[in-house]
């Protein structure tokens, strides 16, 4: 049995093949800027008295806004180090609301999106893919190969889907992105164990481009505006849970719970192994 090596001074645990990556550690880089950028993301360790779920630690990733309809910061955060081929997994309550997009994903942090394996949530009914369902998408050389994912086309799903009115948001579920050389698989917990999982959709690597470089992606979590259905402003709504939220006007929050769990496979050449 291979085991990851342990950094104590990342913060990084070992539990079989696994790495734990604390939301609260300083493997977390905030890439939001501004005036605001210290109130979109709040980390409540396990013992916080001020938390506010019995889920152990979590991170309020909030979106506030600060003077008009078209002003609004945004919260986003990326693991300082790439992990390369191999499964991730993050809990999350995404952002109910309209207008708002939660994500989890993979990106080479250049801002051209040639490599980017990603899952995006909208808070609202959104065009062409409403909140019971979620996007799944794979970027190359800035084009996006993108499907509406949903449970009801993979079977039946396990109990209890989504809320038919707030979709992801409704309640706090497990995701995983398993990245391979050759094929990427997205797939689901509603019970948010991490021993449940359903596959949304596979894709295979051949059909999109270049094989990856595992150096160049790293993973980001987000928390934008993204749209409103029928292109009306924004309403938002105070601040919950005890998370930091400033600005003038609306804000709203997503919730990533524990920490990322990551677990090599047996094509990664970027972690150290004993």
């Amino acid at each position: 049995m291979r085991t990851i090596a342990t950094d104590l001074e990342r913060g990084i645990k070992t539990a079989g093949q696994s790495v734990y990556y604390s939301l609260g550690s300083p493997d977390w880089e905030n890439l939001t800027g501004g005036p605001y950028a210290q109130d979109t993301y709040t980390y409540f360790a396990p013992d916080d008295p001020a938390s506010r779920w019995p889920l152990g630690e979590y991170a309020c990733m909030s979106m506030a806004n600060w003077g008009n309809e078209d002003s609004w910061y945004s919260a986003q955060m990326r693991l300082n180090q790439a992990l390369g081929f191999g499964t991730y997994e993050q809990s999350i309550k995404v952002g109910a609301g309209s207008g708002v997009t939660s994500t989890f994903y993979l990106n080479e942090f250049t801002g051209q999106q040639n490599q980017e394996i990603d899952f995006e949530f909208a808070g609202d009914q959104s065009e062409g893919c409403d909140s019971s369902k979620c996007w799944t998408n794979v970027w190359s050389h800035g084009t996006a190969h993108s499907k509406c994912a949903d449970l009801w086309g993979n079977g039946a799903p396990p109990v209890p889907p989504p809320d038919s009115t707030q979709g992801w948001g409704f309640d706090v579920y497990r995701y995983k992105i398993d990245w391979e050389p050759r094929m990427v698989r997205w797939s689901v917990d509603l019970t948010g164990s991490g021993n449940q999982y359903t596959l949304l959709r596979r894709q295979k690597m051949a059909s999109i481009g270049p094989v990856y470089n595992e150096g160049d992606l790293y993973v980001f979590m987000s928390f934008w505006q993204g749209w409103t259905p029928d292109n009306s402003p924004f309403t938002g709504s105070p601040p919950a849970n005890g998370c930091q939220c400033a600005g003038s006007g609306p804000c709203y929050q997503a919730y990533y719970f524990q920490s990322l769990k990551f677990t090599p496979s047996s094509h990664n050449t970027m972690i150290k192994l004993e």
